[in-house]
């Protein structure tokens, strides 16, 4: 039996963990092999196939890797012609990481456009003066550490839990809090990766902030969710494209 046939039998046998961790070492290795060069922009990858038998996986495995690192924007998949390098995310990303994090980070940014998108609509819906007060005092916050050019995580932070206060649904306040570390390890990734001054990349998630509350203020609820999930889209690919 060969690898990957033997790694497809043990996944079919109802071990999904073990599945997740397999195509998170997948994701994490072809990761480092693009950020490395190894495999470079514009160069095609080893067909699935390939890909499968070298990392000892299943073709099921590795799709679900493949489909993270489309996500990112670093490959991409042309039909019948296989996947190629998009862009290229830079080693200092695993600086700041521990081994086997990387994929857990880039899925708490997938699940946060999901469940912070719902949080902004619903806080716009549910709007109170209290709350709206609340989320200004995050923005005001954020200011201040502009002007001391500080990185500002924990009031970047401390905005989206003023958001997610603001649905009146504790869980969604729950799961930011649970999230904190991920969100701060990405952060720090995000402003080693910037050529920006820090009071200038705290600036550009100001400015996506400011649009949010305002949506959220008007009670407009789709521009609210819609605003959310670009800034933490947008702030997914400082991570883990670097733009």
């Amino acid at each position: 039996m060969t690898k990957s046939a033997a790694a497809s039998a043990g996944e079919t046998s109802g071990h999904t963990d073990s599945s997740r961790s397999l195509s998170d070492r997948v994701y994490e290795e072809i990761y480092r092999r693009i950020s490395c060069n190894e495999w470079q922009q514009g160069s095609r990858l080893p067909t699935e196939i390939e890909l499968a038998e070298q990392f000892g996986v299943s073709r099921t495995v590795l799709r679900e890797a493949l489909l993270r690192l489309r996500i990112d924007g670093l490959i991409t998949s042309r039909p019948g012609a296989g996947s190629f390098v998009t862009g290229k995310p830079s080693r200092t990303v695993f600086d700041f990481t521990r081994p086997g994090s990387i994929a857990d980070i880039q899925r708490c940014y997938e699940f946060r456009v999901g469940v912070e998108g719902e949080a902004a609509f619903l806080a716009a819906e549910r709007r109170s003066r209290q709350r709206i007060e609340e989320i200004e005092r995050t923005l005001e916050a954020m200011d201040a550490c502009i002007k001391r050019n500080d990185l500002g995580a924990q009031e970047d932070i401390g905005f989206h839990l003023a958001v997610a206060r603001a649905t009146e649904n504790d869980y969604y306040a729950k799961t930011i809090e649970m999230a904190t570390h991920a969100i701060m390890v990405g952060m720090k990734v995000a402003s080693a990766l910037s050529p920006l001054p820090p009071a200038e990349r705290l600036m550009l998630a100001y400015t996506e902030h400011m649009g949010i509350f305002e949506a959220i203020r008007a009670g407009d609820k789709e521009a609210a969710r819609t605003r959310m999930r670009a800034h933490i889209d947008s702030s997914r690919r400082r991570v883990f494209v670097g733009i």
